[in-house]
């Protein structure tokens, strides 16, 4: 008997907590946009995305990061949602720069896939394609313990995000 299993049978022995078993799977009943809103984001249609940013481009990508410093509005695409926390994949292929999504003062996403779950999206990251990428969820957010909430002190003010098919 190994020192670890030695360890674990004398905590096993002294606790009437049972090991809950195998994985059962999540549930698949999550709503995007739902869990979109709960984080901060806004879901806007392509059509309304032209009226509230109009003008907006893309950028290429760069190696100083800072260039994007007066970046007011940052428009990028998404590898795939999370309708269980409205997180979203984000990938270094689609960025100008890995700072991208934290130094501008907007951002938007498009996405046009969505799985339900982090299972599943853990799933979707069994195949890299990437030497960086994150989970994204919602605009940047702090609060202290006043409860004073501050939204972009640490990143983008805003995310909006297009759902495209």
């Amino acid at each position: 008997m190994s020192a670890r299993e030695e360890i674990l049978g004398k905590i096993y022995a002294q606790s009437e907590i049972n090991h809950p078993g195998d994985f059962q799977g999540a549930s698949e009943d999550f709503d995007f946009k739902a869990a979109l809103e709960v984080v901060g984001a806004r879901v806007l249609t392509a059509e309304a995305l032209e009226i509230e940013f109009p003008g907006r481009r893309r950028y290429e990508k760069i190696l100083d990061g800072l260039s994007l410093a007066e970046v007011e509005v940052l428009e990028i695409d998404g590898e795939f949602g999370v309708a269980e926390n409205g997180a979203i994949w984000l990938t270094e292929e689609a960025l100008p720069h890995r700072v991208a999504p934290f130094i501008c003062q907007h951002l938007v996403i498009n996405v046009s896939k969505i799985v339900p779950n982090m299972h599943a999206a853990y799933a979707e990251l069994n195949k890299p394609n990437s030497s960086f990428g994150l989970f994204l969820a919602g605009p940047s957010k702090t609060a202290d313990i006043e409860q004073s909430l501050v939204i972009g002190a640490h990143g983008a003010r805003s995310l909006t995000v297009v759902i495209r098919a």
